[in-house]
């Protein structure tokens, strides 16, 4: 069985435990990238069967973050991840598959790719 292959696109090093660890105990392949480019290019040649974006990321806007996201595999499902829980009324959050509140024990985000990705 060939394990899922979860892309990270956000800052990585907010976090106190490293995602890689955290996701690769539960079997997952991790790919993270700080920079929206460098994540959309390594889709070019990667199809990964989840993707985290943080809510604040360089900027932009994330629903056309999602929209980039989306252009290249519309059926991606994509999670919103945000520091604080005030943020999950935003318009923006309708535009995900889901949305999880940042946390160092990643408990929410752990259990939330585990349902999507059953």
């Amino acid at each position: 069985m060939t394990s899922k292959k979860v892309l990270i696109v956000g800052n990585p090093k907010s976090q106190g435990l490293p995602y890689e660890k955290v996701l690769g105990d539960d079997g997952f392949e991790v790919s993270i990238f700080d920079s929206v480019d460098e994540a959309l290019k390594f889709m070019d040649s990667n199809k990964p069967d989840l993707i985290t974006l943080d809510l604040k990321l360089n900027g932009e806007d994330s629903i056309n973050l999602i929209e980039k996201f989306k252009d290249k595999n519309e059926k991606t499902p994509i999670i919103l991840c945000s520091e604080t829980g005030k943020d999950k009324q935003s318009f923006q959050v309708w535009a995900s598959d889901a949305y999880v509140v940042k946390s160092e024990d990643f408990r929410d985000l752990r259990l939330t790719i585990k349902e999507i990705l059953g």
